[in-house]
């Protein structure tokens, strides 16, 4: 299926077309040359590394085409090229240009945490109601969230469209070009303290996605999150509507959830109306999701009873929580993969995950990266994990980071395990640490690098 003709990409960025291009059309747009598929156009953004210089690499692939601002000079003059004055600017163009002419309803989701979960969960009780689409990485910023726009079907049902931030002023422009029917706001938390300062001025900046709404749009909070009441407030503050989960007078509240054969069972009650599902993770900071979730999919005219029994099909993705059983030759290792990202609020609910009952589970083990961006009291937010409850049930604390290491030197020796300045190190000694019927959690801020030593775990197989 072709998503643009040769018409509207010009249309849409106001470029030139020069080189050789065939008649046919656009199959997606895409930012990575190494991932293109065939027929797709190449946008040659600067980021970490300039697109410019990947632009043969990505005709190779496949690509029908590149959009430019400039021609570098290795670049034949029959290379297909969209040529711009800005790639950015044309990139947000053409998700702005796609979104006025789609009719699928759309969602916006933001918060501190559980952004990429929800937007998963949501994707997946939708596409059963109507086609759906949603981007398949957490594209969140300038680049994900006009990319995941300008991939939009034009005959999609549904959008869900993640947005996230890590400065302030990030919200609201690309809240405006999602231009969502429904926003949906999981979690406040201590995340990118060192950009926002405190947690109210986090609120504020993620209440900035109300002014995206359309004229009938409506929020869906979080009424048992702090700065609930920031969010409220901006919200009425810019005329539209809201309901709320979570919270003893919301729309929709939980009356009870509890563990069942690795899921959680959840019993609610929306409006004067009784739910009762089945959430397909142990975890009950995902079980609280689901019910924004569930408000979002009815706001969009959804079925919610469908959609709740729905739930089920849903499971964590790698990084963000999955669970998952490694066979070794000398037993089973339970692992929990959690190293997309990490903040205060994040880590405490991977800490819950891990502390909870598991049959067959001997002990229960923590490999902790730093978590990065807390700003000032980074060193403190680091020491304070180990007044938590949940580290009472864990039997071994692994670290690594500097920040980490400030963790480290308060555990007691009895959980105290080994600190580390490098994944390398720490990955030579796995066969060393890991016993079989461990429940062994990995989390960390992405940059971090932990997530290779999720992979050699599971290289562990046998």
């Amino acid at each position: 299926m072709m998503l643009w003709s040769q018409s509207d990409l010009v249309k849409a960025t106001a470029g030139d077309l020069i080189g050789d291009w065939r008649n046919d059309g656009i199959a997606g747009v895409s930012i990575d040359s190494r991932s293109i598929k065939s027929d797709e156009l190449f946008v040659a953004v600067k980021a970490k590394r300039d697109g410019h210089n990947f632009i043969n690499d990505a005709i190779r692939l496949g690509a029908k085409g590149a959009l430019v601002d400039h021609i570098p000079a290795d670049i034949s003059s029959n290379t297909p090229l969209l040529l711009v004055p800005s790639v950015q600017e044309a990139l947000e163009n053409l998700g702005k240009y796609r979104r006025e002419r789609s009719q699928a309803k759309v969602v916006a989701i933001t918060g501190s945490v559980g952004k990429t979960s929800s937007k998963n969960m949501l994707k997946t009780i939708l596409e059963l109601q109507g086609k759906t689409h949603a981007s398949p990485a957490s594209f969140n910023n300038y680049l994900g969230v006009p990319l995941t726009l300008a991939n939009l079907p034009i005959d999609a049902t549904y959008a869900v469209v993640e947005i996230g931030m890590s400065k302030p002023g990030e919200i609201e422009p690309l809240a405006r070009m999602t231009a969502a029917d429904v926003v949906l706001i999981t979690a406040i938390g201590k995340a990118h303290l060192e950009a926002f300062g405190d947690i109210a001025g986090i609120a504020h900046e993620k209440a900035q996605i109300v002014k995206g709404l359309n004229s009938k749009g409506i929020a869906v909070l979080n009424a048992d999150t702090p700065g609930y009441e920031i969010l409220k407030k901006q919200t009425i503050k810019n005329g539209s509507q809201f309901i709320s989960f979570g919270g003893m007078d919301s729309n929709l509240r939980a009356k009870k959830m509890q563990k069942l054969n690795g899921r959680i069972k959840v019993q609610c009650q929306f409006n004067d109306r009784n739910l009762e599902f089945i959430v397909g993770s142990s975890g009950f900071h995902f079980a609280e999701n689901s019910l924004g979730v569930l408000l979002c999919a009815d706001c969009l005219g959804a079925d919610i009873e469908k959609a709740s029994q729905d739930l089920a099909k849903w499971e964590p993705s790698s990084g963000r929580g999955s669970f998952e059983k490694i066979i070794l030759p000398s037993g089973n290792i339970f692992l929990i993969d959690d190293a997309f990202n990490a903040n205060p609020s994040s880590m405490k609910s991977a800490l819950q995950l891990l502390t909870q009952r598991t049959s067959n589970c001997s002990r229960r083990v923590a490999f902790l990266g730093d978590m990065l961006e807390l700003g000032e009291n980074e060193v403190m937010l680091h020491e304070e994990i180990i007044s938590w409850p949940e580290l009472a049930d864990v039997d071994i604390v692994h670290t690594l980071g500097p920040l980490m290491y400030h963790l480290h030197k308060k555990l007691p020796l009895n959980i105290k395990g080994c600190h580390y300045e490098s994944k390398n190190e720490l990955i030579s000694d796995l066969e060393n640490i890991l016993q079989e019927g461990d429940k062994v959690l990995v989390k960390s801020s992405k940059s971090i690098g932990l997530s290779a030593i999720v992979e050699a775990i599971r290289a562990m197989k046998k």
